[in-house]
């Protein structure tokens, strides 16, 4: 039987471009990690993702906070190029799509770093749909945004797969029905979809 599976992006289908970001800004600009981790993942960074910020209104208080006057283009694209894809994974994404499965992508995500990973990876092609937090203004793990998927997937929530590197954001998932599988690597993620009875 196919199924919907659904693919968190940073840390599943890309790697975690936002740690080695973070290690990046550190280094080069003489910031504390913890500093530059409370930007891009605190309060600031959610609301850049979820559209409530502009990508100006975000970088000026980002450089605010950290006390610097590099250019915001180029703060841009050291984390947007900090990604690089999960080859395992998107082989696996190939073999999963020619199976007959739905493919689903649910990701925090801003509008400038999906256009730029598009533009070198050409990955969304590689799904039928899916969301991203700054188009539908919320992320995970509010459980909107999960029912918010639902509604674009072919599938009840029954024959939905979902799989996310964070465990956290797989709790709603699992509330509504979902099977999920926390990620590690992509041998790992086939192992578990295989255990689930999913040809790839």
């Amino acid at each position: 039987m196919n199924k919907t599976i659904i693919f968190d992006l940073g840390g599943v289908y890309f790697t975690d471009g936002t740690r080695v970001a973070i290690d990046a800004i550190a280094a080069g600009y003489n910031i504390a990690r913890e500093a530059v981790a409370d930007v891009l993942n605190g309060h600031l960074g959610k609301q850049y993702r979820i559209g409530a910020l502009s990508a100006e209104q975000f970088w000026r208080r980002a450089k605010t906070h950290w006390d610097i006057k590099e250019a915001a283009e180029t703060l841009s694209l050291l984390w947007c190029s900090s990604y690089r894809t999960n080859d395992g994974t998107v082989g696996l994404v190939k073999r999963l799509r020619n199976a007959g499965h739905e493919l689903l992508y649910l990701s925090d995500n801003t509008a400038e770093r999906v256009a730029y990973l598009d533009q070198k990876y050409n990955f969304l092609p590689k799904f039928d749909d899916g969301i991203f937090s700054h188009v539908v203004k919320c992320k995970k793990p509010d459980p909107a945004i999960y029912q918010l998927l639902l509604e674009k997937a072919s599938q009840p929530a029954g024959a939905c797969v979902y799989i996310d590197d964070k465990p956290r954001y797989l709790v709603p998932a699992k509330k509504l029905g979902m099977e999920v599988i926390a990620f590690k690597n992509a041998g790992q993620l086939e192992t578990g979809l295989k255990e689930l009875a999913l040809p790839a």
